[in-house]
Protein backbone atom coordinates (compact mmCIF):
# COMPACT_ATOMS: atom_id res chain seq x y z
CA UNK A 1 0.00 0.00 0.00
CA UNK A 2 1.30 3.41 -0.87
CA UNK A 3 0.13 7.32 0.34
CA UNK A 4 -0.61 10.14 -2.01
CA UNK A 5 0.42 13.60 -0.82
CA UNK A 6 -0.42 16.67 -2.22
CA UNK A 7 1.06 19.92 -2.45
CA UNK A 8 -1.33 22.97 -3.36
CA UNK A 9 1.28 25.64 -4.58
CA UNK A 10 1.35 28.93 -6.14
CA UNK A 11 2.59 27.67 -9.26
CA UNK A 12 1.45 24.07 -9.66
CA UNK A 13 -0.42 21.37 -7.61
CA UNK A 14 1.86 18.22 -7.25
CA UNK A 15 1.07 14.95 -6.53
CA UNK A 16 3.25 12.37 -5.03
CA UNK A 17 3.18 8.61 -4.30
CA UNK A 18 4.91 7.04 -1.25
CA UNK A 19 6.02 4.19 0.32
CA UNK A 20 6.23 3.72 4.08
CA UNK A 21 10.00 4.99 3.85
CA UNK A 22 9.04 8.00 1.99
CA UNK A 23 10.76 7.65 -0.80
CA UNK A 24 8.80 8.97 -3.75
CA UNK A 25 8.27 6.34 -6.11
CA UNK A 26 6.40 8.83 -8.54
CA UNK A 27 5.45 12.77 -9.00
CA UNK A 28 3.13 14.51 -11.03
CA UNK A 29 2.62 18.35 -11.46
CA UNK A 30 -0.16 20.49 -12.68
CA UNK A 31 0.48 24.07 -13.55
CA UNK A 32 -1.95 26.53 -12.03
CA UNK A 33 -2.08 30.23 -12.66
CA UNK A 34 -2.78 33.78 -10.98
CA UNK A 35 -4.63 36.64 -12.11
CA UNK A 36 -3.82 40.10 -10.52
CA UNK A 37 -6.50 42.13 -11.57
CA UNK A 38 -5.19 45.30 -9.53
CA UNK A 39 -1.91 46.12 -8.02
CA UNK A 40 -1.63 44.61 -4.79
CA UNK A 41 -4.54 41.83 -5.75
CA UNK A 42 -3.89 38.22 -6.60
CA UNK A 43 -6.55 35.56 -7.11
CA UNK A 44 -6.70 31.81 -8.01
CA UNK A 45 -9.59 29.64 -9.16
CA UNK A 46 -10.63 27.44 -6.62
CA UNK A 47 -12.27 25.29 -9.32
CA UNK A 48 -9.00 25.07 -10.98
CA UNK A 49 -7.40 23.46 -7.89
CA UNK A 50 -10.01 21.15 -8.17
CA UNK A 51 -9.89 20.34 -11.79
CA UNK A 52 -5.58 19.61 -10.83
CA UNK A 53 -6.22 17.27 -8.56
CA UNK A 54 -7.13 14.00 -10.59
CA UNK A 55 -4.50 14.52 -13.36
CA UNK A 56 -1.55 15.45 -10.74
CA UNK A 57 -2.77 11.74 -8.84
CA UNK A 58 -2.89 9.88 -12.57
CA UNK A 59 0.06 11.27 -13.49
CA UNK A 60 2.01 10.08 -10.27
CA UNK A 61 0.50 6.75 -9.95
CA UNK A 62 1.58 6.21 -13.20
CA UNK A 63 5.23 7.10 -12.52
CA UNK A 64 4.82 4.97 -9.60
CA UNK A 65 3.61 1.80 -11.18
CA UNK A 66 0.44 1.19 -9.00
CA UNK A 67 -2.76 1.64 -9.11
CA UNK A 68 -5.60 3.48 -7.69
CA UNK A 69 -6.69 0.65 -5.28
CA UNK A 70 -2.92 0.52 -3.82
CA UNK A 71 -3.77 3.93 -2.03
CA UNK A 72 -4.54 3.85 1.43
CA UNK A 73 -5.08 7.27 2.58
CA UNK A 74 -4.25 10.87 0.95
CA UNK A 75 -2.50 13.70 2.82
CA UNK A 76 -2.64 17.58 1.88
CA UNK A 77 -0.55 20.46 2.07
CA UNK A 78 0.02 24.09 0.13
CA UNK A 79 -0.29 27.37 0.27
CA UNK A 80 -0.69 29.41 3.29
CA UNK A 81 -2.70 32.79 3.68
CA UNK A 82 -5.27 32.38 1.41
CA UNK A 83 -8.87 33.16 1.78
CA UNK A 84 -11.56 31.29 0.30
CA UNK A 85 -15.28 31.80 0.72
CA UNK A 86 -17.59 28.95 0.44
CA UNK A 87 -21.79 28.09 0.65
CA UNK A 88 -23.42 25.57 2.45
CA UNK A 89 -22.20 22.90 0.55
CA UNK A 90 -18.65 24.34 0.50
CA UNK A 91 -18.39 25.41 -3.30
CA UNK A 92 -16.91 28.45 -4.10
CA UNK A 93 -18.74 31.97 -4.55
CA UNK A 94 -15.42 34.08 -5.04
CA UNK A 95 -12.29 33.69 -6.52
CA UNK A 96 -9.34 32.69 -3.51
CA UNK A 97 -7.26 35.72 -2.46
CA UNK A 98 -4.45 34.07 -2.05
CA UNK A 99 -1.21 35.15 0.31
CA UNK A 100 0.17 38.25 -2.16
CA UNK A 101 -3.08 39.46 -2.28
CA UNK A 102 -3.29 42.68 -0.19
CA UNK A 103 -6.34 44.58 -0.70
CA UNK A 104 -8.08 43.92 2.98
CA UNK A 105 -5.53 46.54 4.42
CA UNK A 106 -8.51 49.09 5.22
CA UNK A 107 -9.98 45.97 7.32
CA UNK A 108 -7.26 45.72 9.83
CA UNK A 109 -9.66 46.28 12.51
CA UNK A 110 -8.12 44.56 15.60
CA UNK A 111 -5.37 46.39 17.59
CA UNK A 112 -1.82 45.22 16.57
CA UNK A 113 -0.29 45.35 19.96
CA UNK A 114 -2.91 42.85 21.30
CA UNK A 115 -3.66 40.81 18.01
CA UNK A 116 0.18 39.62 18.78
CA UNK A 117 -0.45 39.23 21.86
CA UNK A 118 -2.80 36.87 21.14
CA UNK A 119 -2.12 35.12 18.55
CA UNK A 120 1.90 35.75 17.84
CA UNK A 121 1.14 37.25 14.48
CA UNK A 122 1.68 40.56 12.94
CA UNK A 123 -1.24 42.33 12.01
CA UNK A 124 -0.99 42.56 8.12
CA UNK A 125 -3.50 42.23 5.35
CA UNK A 126 -2.25 39.02 4.16
CA UNK A 127 -3.47 36.76 6.19
CA UNK A 128 -6.81 35.29 6.28
CA UNK A 129 -8.81 37.49 8.54
CA UNK A 130 -8.89 40.74 7.03
CA UNK A 131 -9.85 39.04 3.46
CA UNK A 132 -12.62 37.52 5.25
CA UNK A 133 -13.92 40.64 6.06
CA UNK A 134 -13.01 42.15 2.54
CA UNK A 135 -15.09 39.45 1.71
CA UNK A 136 -18.14 40.06 3.58
CA UNK A 137 -17.92 44.14 2.62
CA UNK A 138 -18.05 43.42 -1.14
CA UNK A 139 -21.46 41.56 -0.72
CA UNK A 140 -19.88 38.05 -0.71
CA UNK A 141 -22.61 36.38 1.63
CA UNK A 142 -20.32 33.36 2.72
CA UNK A 143 -21.08 30.57 4.78
CA UNK A 144 -17.66 29.48 6.07
CA UNK A 145 -14.18 31.10 5.25
CA UNK A 146 -11.16 28.63 4.58
CA UNK A 147 -7.80 28.37 3.88
CA UNK A 148 -6.68 27.02 0.18
CA UNK A 149 -5.77 23.33 1.68
CA UNK A 150 -8.65 23.22 4.21
CA UNK A 151 -11.07 24.14 0.92
CA UNK A 152 -9.90 21.06 -0.70
CA UNK A 153 -10.12 18.23 2.13
CA UNK A 154 -13.83 19.92 2.71
CA UNK A 155 -14.52 19.19 -1.06
CA UNK A 156 -12.92 15.54 -1.00
CA UNK A 157 -14.54 14.64 2.28
CA UNK A 158 -17.23 16.88 3.12
CA UNK A 159 -15.53 17.67 6.11
CA UNK A 160 -14.57 21.36 7.60
CA UNK A 161 -11.39 21.16 9.13
CA UNK A 162 -8.09 22.80 9.81
CA UNK A 163 -4.97 21.84 12.11
CA UNK A 164 -3.65 24.60 15.07
CA UNK A 165 -0.84 25.47 13.10
CA UNK A 166 -3.00 26.53 9.76
CA UNK A 167 -5.60 28.27 12.24
CA UNK A 168 -2.39 30.05 13.96
CA UNK A 169 -1.65 32.13 10.78
CA UNK A 170 -5.30 33.17 10.47
CA UNK A 171 -5.18 36.10 12.79
CA UNK A 172 -7.87 35.02 14.82
CA UNK A 173 -6.03 31.73 16.99
CA UNK A 174 -5.39 32.17 20.52
CA UNK A 175 -1.75 30.52 20.43
CA UNK A 176 -2.07 29.59 24.41
CA UNK A 177 -5.11 28.76 24.47
CA UNK A 178 -5.09 26.43 21.83
CA UNK A 179 -8.85 27.91 20.34
CA UNK A 180 -10.17 30.49 18.47
CA UNK A 181 -10.35 33.67 19.71
CA UNK A 182 -13.67 35.35 20.95
CA UNK A 183 -12.11 38.58 20.97
CA UNK A 184 -10.58 38.51 17.57
CA UNK A 185 -13.40 37.06 16.34
CA UNK A 186 -15.70 40.01 17.19
CA UNK A 187 -12.90 42.33 15.99
CA UNK A 188 -13.01 40.84 12.90
CA UNK A 189 -16.66 40.49 12.77
CA UNK A 190 -17.00 36.76 12.24
CA UNK A 191 -18.39 34.19 14.32
CA UNK A 192 -16.53 29.93 14.61
CA UNK A 193 -19.13 28.75 12.62
CA UNK A 194 -18.13 30.40 9.90
CA UNK A 195 -14.57 28.77 10.05
CA UNK A 196 -13.79 25.13 10.21
CA UNK A 197 -13.41 23.01 13.44
CA UNK A 198 -10.34 22.07 15.08
CA UNK A 199 -8.46 19.04 14.55
CA UNK A 200 -4.52 17.86 14.79
CA UNK A 201 -2.75 17.34 11.20
CA UNK A 202 -2.53 13.94 11.48
CA UNK A 203 -6.04 13.20 12.14
CA UNK A 204 -8.43 11.53 10.08
CA UNK A 205 -10.78 14.06 8.34
CA UNK A 206 -13.24 11.61 6.70
CA UNK A 207 -13.19 9.46 3.98
CA UNK A 208 -13.42 10.21 -0.32
CA UNK A 209 -16.90 10.91 -0.64
CA UNK A 210 -18.71 10.50 -4.08
CA UNK A 211 -17.08 13.86 -5.04
CA UNK A 212 -14.22 13.40 -3.47
CA UNK A 213 -13.61 10.11 -5.45
CA UNK A 214 -14.60 11.64 -8.76
CA UNK A 215 -12.00 15.02 -8.25
CA UNK A 216 -9.21 12.77 -7.50
CA UNK A 217 -9.85 9.44 -9.43
CA UNK A 218 -9.57 7.47 -6.30
CA UNK A 219 -12.38 4.90 -5.05
CA UNK A 220 -14.40 6.59 -1.80
CA UNK A 221 -13.63 5.53 1.18
CA UNK A 222 -9.60 6.66 1.31
CA UNK A 223 -8.95 8.17 4.06
CA UNK A 224 -8.00 12.27 4.14
CA UNK A 225 -5.82 13.47 6.86
CA UNK A 226 -6.72 17.01 7.80
CA UNK A 227 -3.25 18.06 6.31
CA UNK A 228 -1.26 21.35 7.32
CA UNK A 229 0.16 24.14 5.33
CA UNK A 230 3.17 24.83 3.68
CA UNK A 231 5.00 26.58 6.05
CA UNK A 232 4.97 23.71 7.88
CA UNK A 233 4.64 20.67 6.15
CA UNK A 234 7.83 21.43 3.87
CA UNK A 235 10.36 21.03 7.42
CA UNK A 236 8.35 18.49 8.09
CA UNK A 237 9.10 16.41 5.00
CA UNK A 238 12.54 16.70 5.31
CA UNK A 239 12.79 16.19 8.69
CA UNK A 240 12.63 18.32 10.75
CA UNK A 241 10.91 17.93 14.11
CA UNK A 242 13.42 19.33 16.84
CA UNK A 243 15.16 22.31 17.47
CA UNK A 244 18.40 23.28 16.23
CA UNK A 245 18.76 24.82 12.73
CA UNK A 246 17.37 27.23 10.90
CA UNK A 247 14.99 26.15 7.94
CA UNK A 248 14.55 28.16 5.08
CA UNK A 249 12.33 27.49 2.34
CA UNK A 250 13.00 28.96 -0.78
CA UNK A 251 9.78 28.40 -3.83
CA UNK A 252 7.82 31.25 -4.77
CA UNK A 253 8.00 33.18 -1.45
CA UNK A 254 10.93 32.52 1.10
CA UNK A 255 9.99 30.97 4.83
CA UNK A 256 12.53 31.02 6.90
CA UNK A 257 11.95 30.22 10.50
CA UNK A 258 12.90 27.73 13.26
CA UNK A 259 11.25 25.36 15.95
CA UNK A 260 10.98 25.89 19.73
CA UNK A 261 9.71 23.91 22.64
CA UNK A 262 7.74 26.88 23.97
CA UNK A 263 6.27 29.60 22.55
CA UNK A 264 8.66 32.87 21.77
CA UNK A 265 7.07 35.69 20.87
CA UNK A 266 9.15 38.37 19.21
CA UNK A 267 8.50 41.84 21.57
CA UNK A 268 10.72 44.69 20.38
CA UNK A 269 11.27 45.84 23.84
CA UNK A 270 13.30 42.39 24.28
CA UNK A 271 16.18 43.08 22.18
CA UNK A 272 15.44 47.00 20.57
CA UNK A 273 18.74 47.75 23.01
CA UNK A 274 21.08 46.13 20.76
CA UNK A 275 19.30 45.98 18.00
CA UNK A 276 21.21 49.25 15.46
CA UNK A 277 18.61 49.88 13.48
CA UNK A 278 16.12 51.18 16.57
CA UNK A 279 14.03 53.20 14.24
CA UNK A 280 12.97 49.25 12.71
CA UNK A 281 12.40 48.16 15.83
CA UNK A 282 8.79 46.11 15.70
CA UNK A 283 8.20 42.45 14.90
CA UNK A 284 9.40 40.75 12.09
CA UNK A 285 9.16 37.03 12.61
CA UNK A 286 5.22 35.57 13.96
CA UNK A 287 4.79 32.05 16.18
CA UNK A 288 3.00 29.61 15.02
CA UNK A 289 2.16 26.43 16.42
CA UNK A 290 3.65 23.70 14.55
CA UNK A 291 1.88 20.07 13.58
CA UNK A 292 4.19 18.13 16.50
CA UNK A 293 2.91 20.44 19.36
CA UNK A 294 5.82 22.65 19.17
CA UNK A 295 5.95 26.38 17.70
CA UNK A 296 7.41 27.48 14.46
CA UNK A 297 9.01 30.81 14.94
CA UNK A 298 8.80 32.25 11.59
CA UNK A 299 9.03 35.15 9.27
CA UNK A 300 5.93 33.40 6.23
CA UNK A 301 7.93 34.81 3.88
CA UNK A 302 8.69 37.38 0.48
CA UNK A 303 9.00 37.31 -3.06
CA UNK A 304 12.19 35.30 -3.51
CA UNK A 305 12.36 32.48 -6.53
CA UNK A 306 9.19 34.80 -7.93
CA UNK A 307 11.86 37.87 -7.52
CA UNK A 308 14.13 35.36 -9.88
CA UNK A 309 11.76 34.75 -12.26
CA UNK A 310 10.78 38.26 -12.63
CA UNK A 311 13.98 39.46 -13.12
CA UNK A 312 14.89 36.41 -15.87
CA UNK A 313 11.55 37.74 -17.69
CA UNK A 314 12.32 41.38 -16.79
CA UNK A 315 15.95 41.26 -17.96
CA UNK A 316 16.06 39.11 -20.71
CA UNK A 317 17.63 36.21 -19.62
CA UNK A 318 17.22 32.77 -21.10
CA UNK A 319 16.53 30.73 -18.41
CA UNK A 320 17.33 29.88 -14.72
CA UNK A 321 20.87 28.89 -15.86
CA UNK A 322 21.97 31.65 -17.36
CA UNK A 323 20.81 33.87 -14.75
CA UNK A 324 23.27 31.96 -12.35
CA UNK A 325 25.65 32.35 -15.20
CA UNK A 326 25.63 35.76 -15.08
CA UNK A 327 25.10 36.12 -11.46
CA UNK A 328 28.82 34.08 -11.04
CA UNK A 329 30.02 37.09 -13.54
CA UNK A 330 29.57 39.71 -10.90
CA UNK A 331 31.62 40.85 -8.21
CA UNK A 332 30.49 40.13 -4.52
CA UNK A 333 28.13 43.50 -3.49
CA UNK A 334 27.73 43.92 -7.04
CA UNK A 335 29.98 46.45 -7.39
CA UNK A 336 27.41 48.60 -5.37
CA UNK A 337 24.00 47.39 -6.94
CA UNK A 338 21.79 46.83 -4.25
CA UNK A 339 18.51 44.98 -4.90
CA UNK A 340 15.36 45.51 -1.74
CA UNK A 341 13.10 42.09 -2.68
CA UNK A 342 9.85 43.96 -1.54
CA UNK A 343 7.64 43.40 -4.67
CA UNK A 344 4.87 42.36 -3.45
CA UNK A 345 5.07 44.33 -0.42
CA UNK A 346 8.19 44.31 2.72
CA UNK A 347 8.31 41.58 5.08
CA UNK A 348 11.80 42.40 6.23
CA UNK A 349 13.01 44.40 8.03
CA UNK A 350 9.69 45.48 9.15
CA UNK A 351 6.23 44.16 7.23
CA UNK A 352 4.68 47.24 5.33
CA UNK A 353 2.18 46.13 2.66
CA UNK A 354 2.98 49.14 0.84
CA UNK A 355 6.35 49.42 0.13
CA UNK A 356 7.61 47.78 -3.28
CA UNK A 357 11.16 46.69 -4.78
CA UNK A 358 13.79 48.54 -5.81
CA UNK A 359 17.30 48.40 -7.49
CA UNK A 360 19.32 50.91 -6.58
CA UNK A 361 22.91 52.10 -7.27
CA UNK A 362 22.63 51.68 -10.78
CA UNK A 363 25.22 53.65 -13.44
CA UNK A 364 26.13 53.14 -17.07
CA UNK A 365 28.71 50.77 -15.90
CA UNK A 366 26.32 48.05 -14.56
CA UNK A 367 24.76 45.04 -16.38
CA UNK A 368 22.76 42.16 -16.39
CA UNK A 369 25.54 40.55 -14.76
CA UNK A 370 25.07 42.66 -11.68
CA UNK A 371 21.90 43.46 -12.01
CA UNK A 372 21.47 38.80 -11.04
CA UNK A 373 24.26 39.53 -8.50
CA UNK A 374 22.03 42.26 -6.87
CA UNK A 375 18.86 40.16 -7.01
CA UNK A 376 20.70 37.39 -5.15
CA UNK A 377 21.91 39.01 -3.13
CA UNK A 378 18.77 41.47 -1.76
CA UNK A 379 16.89 38.08 -0.93
CA UNK A 380 19.59 36.72 0.61
CA UNK A 381 19.79 39.95 3.22
CA UNK A 382 16.03 39.39 3.41
CA UNK A 383 17.02 35.98 4.69
CA UNK A 384 19.67 37.74 6.91
CA UNK A 385 17.67 39.90 8.63
CA UNK A 386 15.34 37.52 9.54
CA UNK A 387 17.96 34.91 11.05
CA UNK A 388 19.40 37.61 13.06
CA UNK A 389 15.79 38.13 14.68
CA UNK A 390 15.77 34.27 15.40
CA UNK A 391 19.39 34.20 17.39
CA UNK A 392 18.40 37.03 18.92
CA UNK A 393 15.23 35.70 20.13
CA UNK A 394 17.26 33.01 21.82
CA UNK A 395 16.76 30.11 19.64
CA UNK A 396 19.54 27.84 18.39
CA UNK A 397 21.13 28.27 14.74
CA UNK A 398 23.72 26.06 14.79
CA UNK A 399 22.96 25.74 10.96
CA UNK A 400 20.84 26.56 8.09
CA UNK A 401 18.85 23.84 6.29
CA UNK A 402 18.01 25.13 2.94
CA UNK A 403 14.73 23.40 1.38
CA UNK A 404 12.57 24.59 -2.02
CA UNK A 405 13.23 24.79 -5.38
CA UNK A 406 15.93 27.47 -5.07
CA UNK A 407 18.31 25.71 -3.55
CA UNK A 408 19.17 23.85 -6.99
CA UNK A 409 21.06 26.90 -7.50
CA UNK A 410 24.48 25.63 -5.86
CA UNK A 411 25.74 29.32 -6.43
CA UNK A 412 23.16 31.22 -4.97
CA UNK A 413 23.68 28.68 -1.78
CA UNK A 414 27.36 29.90 -1.71
CA UNK A 415 26.12 33.15 -1.84
CA UNK A 416 23.79 32.65 0.81
CA UNK A 417 26.49 31.18 2.90
CA UNK A 418 28.25 34.10 2.60
CA UNK A 419 25.51 36.69 3.43
CA UNK A 420 24.33 34.99 6.73
CA UNK A 421 28.14 33.70 7.98
CA UNK A 422 26.28 29.98 8.48
CA UNK A 423 26.76 26.72 6.83
CA UNK A 424 24.22 26.14 4.33
CA UNK A 425 23.03 22.51 4.30
CA UNK A 426 20.21 21.68 0.86
CA UNK A 427 18.86 18.49 1.21
CA UNK A 428 19.06 15.79 -1.31
CA UNK A 429 15.49 16.22 -1.54
CA UNK A 430 14.29 19.74 -1.40
CA UNK A 431 10.87 20.13 -2.71
CA UNK A 432 9.47 18.07 1.15
CA UNK A 433 5.90 20.10 1.39
CA UNK A 434 3.83 16.76 -0.59
CA UNK A 435 5.99 14.48 1.47
CA UNK A 436 5.41 16.29 4.53
CA UNK A 437 1.84 15.89 3.75
CA UNK A 438 2.03 12.02 3.28
CA UNK A 439 3.63 11.77 6.40
CA UNK A 440 0.45 13.37 8.17
CA UNK A 441 -1.71 10.40 6.15
CA UNK A 442 0.52 7.61 7.08
CA UNK A 443 0.38 9.13 10.92
CA UNK A 444 -3.41 9.11 10.44
CA UNK A 445 -4.25 5.60 9.48
CA UNK A 446 -0.90 4.36 12.10
CA UNK A 447 1.42 3.40 9.49
CA UNK A 448 3.52 5.33 11.79
CA UNK A 449 3.21 5.92 15.54
CA UNK A 450 3.58 9.49 15.46
CA UNK A 451 5.39 12.42 13.24
CA UNK A 452 8.53 11.78 15.05
CA UNK A 453 8.48 8.43 13.62
CA UNK A 454 7.43 9.39 10.34
CA UNK A 455 10.56 12.01 10.04
CA UNK A 456 12.98 9.93 11.20
CA UNK A 457 11.97 7.72 8.01
CA UNK A 458 12.51 10.43 5.98
CA UNK A 459 16.85 10.00 5.24
CA UNK A 460 18.55 13.28 4.28
CA UNK A 461 21.83 13.58 2.58
CA UNK A 462 22.49 17.03 2.34
CA UNK A 463 25.13 18.84 0.70
CA UNK A 464 27.12 21.55 2.58
CA UNK A 465 28.01 24.99 2.00
CA UNK A 466 30.70 26.00 3.94
CA UNK A 467 31.21 30.65 4.27
CA UNK A 468 34.33 31.70 2.44
CA UNK A 469 33.75 35.34 1.75
CA UNK A 470 32.03 38.42 3.66
CA UNK A 471 29.09 40.51 2.83
CA UNK A 472 29.59 42.71 5.86
CA UNK A 473 29.85 45.57 3.45
CA UNK A 474 26.56 44.73 0.88
CA UNK A 475 24.34 43.71 3.87
CA UNK A 476 24.94 46.98 5.52
CA UNK A 477 24.51 49.02 2.27
CA UNK A 478 21.11 46.91 2.05
CA UNK A 479 19.87 47.80 5.50
CA UNK A 480 20.69 51.60 5.07
CA UNK A 481 19.25 51.42 1.59
CA UNK A 482 15.98 49.98 3.52
CA UNK A 483 16.04 52.01 6.39
CA UNK A 484 16.54 55.58 3.72
CA UNK A 485 13.09 54.02 1.93
CA UNK A 486 10.72 53.34 5.34
CA UNK A 487 8.86 56.73 4.48
CA UNK A 488 7.87 55.23 1.29
CA UNK A 489 6.90 52.36 2.55
CA UNK A 490 4.08 54.14 4.50
CA UNK A 491 2.46 55.30 1.12
CA UNK A 492 -0.14 54.39 -1.00
CA UNK A 493 0.42 53.24 -4.37
CA UNK A 494 -1.79 53.80 -7.15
Amino acid sequence: MVVVGIDLGTQSLKAVVCNERFDILGSFGVAQTTAYPRPGWAEQDPRAWEAALAPAIEGALMAAGVHAQDVAAIGLSGQLDGCVAVDTHGAPLHPALIWQDKRASDHLRADATRLFQITGQIADASHMAAKARWLRAAGIAAARFHQPVTYLVERLTGAAVIDPAHASTTMLYDLLAGTWSAELLAAFELDASMLPTLQPAHAVAGVLTAQGAQLTGLPPGIRVAVGTGDDFATPIGAGIVSAGSIAVTIGTAEVVGAIADTPVFDVPAVRAASDPWRELAEPMVETHAYPTGTFFVENPGWLAGGAVRWAIETFGFADEAAFDRAAAQAPAGAAGVTFVPSLTGAMTPVWRGHARGTLHGLSNAHDRAHIARAVLEGIAFASRDVARRLVALGLPAREVIVLGGGSRSGLWMQLRADALGLVHRVANRTDTCAIGAAMLASVAIGTHADIYTAAANAAQHPTTFEPRESLEEAYGRYRRLVAALAPLADQPWA
